[in-house]
């Protein structure tokens, strides 16, 4: 009888100290980081701290770059992760020689186990995807926006991006729906696809919905063997 009272009571200490580990890791096991760099301004400006669902998981300087990690990206988070980006473009604008002309800003927004939802930037990385047909004059806006959203997912929140940047395979079988990517963003112009070594899609027929699910936006693809190039509906080319 005394060994089962203590085996019981063993148990619920582990249980009891589980839980108290958890609850201070916090969610997938990051830490809140406190940033102490170069860019406080900036910092204190795009206000992380000022909103009690925000955290910074991650930041990290480059010669030429920054990169800040946001986590916990959900559904009902959104607002709070948009006014963070709205605060940013704010200030690039009030402020246009803050950073290097060629400054690279990265802000991916995480989701609890890690994931990227939305990844913007400010600059491609050309090694990937040559966009010189399609750049413009050189900003430190977040103008560009990586999503992994797609089938069913929706933000119920409004972001600001011009292009929006995606990729479609074998797997993503979304594509059959064509999201509607201004239930989403605003101030979009521009979508572009990268179809991916695997894809087993009828590049054609994938565009065709895209398009009449963004009628508005021009559709920019590219495959293995095709460079970015804009998608010219046939009704259209003839």
């Amino acid at each position: 009888m005394e060994r089962r009272k203590y085996l019981k009571k063993t148990s619920f200490c582990v249980v009891l100290s589980m839980m108290l580990m958890v609850s201070l890791i916090g969610c997938g096991g990051k830490r809140k980081i406190k940033i102490n760099g170069s860019y406080n301004e900036w910092i204190d400006a795009i206000g992380i701290d000022k909103y009690p669902h925000t955290k910074c998981v991650g930041y990290e300087e480059y010669d030429n770059g920054v990169e800040l990690r946001i986590s916990e990206f959900n559904y009902e988070t959104a607002d709070e992760f948009k006014k963070i980006l709205d605060n940013h473009n704010a200030f690039v604008k009030r402020n246009p020689d803050y950073f290097p002309e060629d400054f690279v800003i990265d802000l991916r927004f995480e989701c609890c186990g890690g994931d990227v939802k939305l990844y913007f930037t400010n600059y491609i990385d050309t090694d990937n995807l040559d966009v010189s047909s399609i750049e413009t004059e050189k900003s430190h806006c977040m103008r560009y926006v990586y999503p992994d959203i797609w089938d069913d997912d929706r933000l119920h929140t409004k972001f600001e991006a011009e292009t929006i940047i995606t990729s479609a395979g074998k797997y993503i079988n979304e594509i059959e729906k064509a999201h509607d990517w201004s239930e989403d963003f605003e101030n979009f112009d521009t979508i572009v696809v990268k179809f991916t070594s695997d894809a087993e899609l009828n590049v054609e027929d994938a565009l065709k919905k895209i398009q009449r699910a963004n009628p508005d936006a021009e559709i920019y693809y590219k495959t293995d063997s095709i460079e970015l190039t804009k998608y010219i509906p046939e009704e259209k080319s003839n």
